[in-house]
């Protein structure tokens, strides 16, 4: 998992210290202040300033997956996949192409909307008449 650097962590008596003032006592243990994660202080090079490491061996992933310094591209990457599994659990769509209106009686195509009557309140679909009022169940004789 992709965390940021981090220039502010916990010493052991739950005080802020910047990672610059972290490098005057090396071998301490540090926290990160959004996730208490264990965190691991580098030097940094080059003109580059001492930072801290999230050590993601001390700590869930879920527990990281709420630290200010996860990595934003990967929250989104994880909010994108959360989506897609509820939209992948989803119904799709079934269009129905027959319909029955109870209340002329008629039986019409497409829209839900009886040409007969103008209304569509009253229509069923066609293989729910079927079902329940055109065949007999199957414990009585036909006739």
């Amino acid at each position: 998992m992709r965390m940021l650097k981090c220039y502010l962590g916990n010493n052991r008596d739950g005080h802020v210290v910047t990672a610059k003032d972290a490098m005057q006592s090396p071998g301490r243990i540090w926290t990160c202040t959004s996730c208490g994660c264990q965190l691991i202080l580098h030097a940094g090079s080059s003109g580059e300033a001492p930072w801290f490491e999230h050590d993601q061996r001390t700590v869930t992933t879920n527990v990281l997956m709420q630290c200010t310094h996860l990595d934003p591209e990967v929250k989104a990457e994880a909010r994108c996949q959360k989506l897609r599994s509820i939209i992948g659990g989803l119904d799709a769509p079934v269009t129905v192409p027959s319909w029955y209106c109870v209340w002329c009686g008629s039986h019409y195509q497409g829209r839900k909307h009886c040409g007969r009557c103008h209304s569509g309140i009253y229509s069923i679909e066609e293989t729910s008449w079927q079902r329940n009022y055109c065949c007999p169940p199957p414990d009585k004789p036909c006739g």
